[in-house]
């Protein structure tokens, strides 16, 4: 198993979804569920990297792939030791409209 590092903009993006989960939804119980889910997704990641999809864009810095969890997006890279997370979007969201930040 590979080791999983999440960057500080993918957990940005963990807590941004628990809030508008929790607080604006108005529901706890879904929000630690999606967060339960995407970790689990992220564990699966890190025992089987290939699960994922290749995400080809020459305006990238570098070969990210992708895993749909849920309704969310778990954009990633992997080497022989490690696992990491770059960002999580939800399905809905155009990743345009975000400029790459940190992708």
């Amino acid at each position: 198993m590979l080791k999983v590092a999440i960057r500080p903009r993918a957990q940005l993006d963990l807590e941004s979804i628990y809030i508008h989960i929790a607080v604006v939804l108005g529901s706890p119980t879904a929000a630690n569920q999606a967060l339960e889910s995407l970790y689990a997704a992220i564990e699966r990641l890190a025992e089987f990297p290939t699960l994922g999809k290749d995400l080809k864009d020459d305006d990238l810095a570098r070969p990210y792939r992708r895993m749909l969890c849920k309704s969310y997006w778990v954009y990633y890279t992997f080497s022989d030791d490690e696992l990491i997370v770059w960002r999580i979007f939800h399905t809905s969201q155009d990743i345009d409209d975000y400029t790459y930040v940190d992708l």
